[in-house]
């Protein structure tokens, strides 16, 4: 019975020791999702700041669509490209802003994964704990009962005399 219990208790400790690697690659992915996070915030600043610099050569280009009239067609088609420039850069913005959506979300969920196998393990250390305080109970109770056994041998014995 008590090479069951130690059994048992490896078990657990082996399933503890998974439980631990999962926490700790669940630890790297979250870690790895973050560094994206922080490239994709670093991507979007440079971008803002390329839209910053495109909306300010707009509007230089306006003011010289006012000063020389001879030059009405071609800035206007300059003007027209900058737009389609800008409105893809925007629809990009966007789609990175929901990735980086996505990502919070699965970084949540990964966290919450993370929180409830610490739980798990707590779980199983405290049940690992309680086993080992029942066995060394058990070896007291069988290392009583052969005292007592001996006991009642001996006296058998001083009887049979």
């Amino acid at each position: 019975m008590v090479d069951i219990l130690y059994r048992v208790i490896e078990n657990q400790s082996l399933g503890i020791e998974k439980l631990q690697k999962q926490t700790e690659q669940q630890t790297t992915e979250i870690g790895q999702l973050n560094t994206q996070v922080d490239q994709q915030k670093a991507h979007l600043e440079r971008q803002a700041a390329e839209l910053g610099q495109q909306k300010i050569q707009v509007d230089q280009q306006k003011s010289q669509l006012e000063q020389l009239t001879t030059k009405v067609r071609q800035l206007n088609t300059q003007v027209e490209e900058h737009k389609t420039q800008f409105e893809q850069q925007k629809t990009e913005s966007k789609q990175q802003n929901i990735q980086l959506d996505k990502q919070e979300t699965q970084r949540e969920q990964l966290k919450a994964q993370l929180q409830q196998q610490q739980t798990q393990i707590d779980d199983i250390q405290s049940e690992n704990q309680t086993q080992k305080s029942e066995t060394v109970s058990i070896r007291k109770q069988i290392t009583t009962l052969e005292e007592e056994m001996n006991k009642v041998r001996s006296a058998i014995h001083q009887l049979s005399k």
